[in-house]
């Protein structure tokens, strides 16, 4: 599969990683069976089935110590349910 650049913050607080821009960079892998490679095989074929889905390349801009929003948010949400 090909690749896209994602440019975003890491929280080690929780394992998300936020995506905050795509960077416009992108990554040929040359294989014939995927749909968006310069490669493709059969790609003039209408009822072609290979994935057209690019695999993200994160670029980690800043590292936060707390987990992110929604992380906090679902925190204080069992917190509320369980008073």
């Amino acid at each position: 599969m090909c690749w896209e650049e994602s440019c975003g913050n890491q929280h080690r607080g929780c394992p998300h990683f936020v995506v905050l821009y795509y960077s416009g960079e992108k990554w040929d892998c040359g294989s014939p069976t995927c749909g968006l490679s310069a490669a493709h095989a059969h790609s003039n074929s209408r009822s072609c089935s290979c994935p057209r889905t690019y695999h993200e390349r994160r670029r980690v801009l800043n590292l936060i110590q707390e987990p992110c929003d929604a992380c906090k948010e679902a925190a204080l949400a069992a917190r509320v349910r369980r008073r």
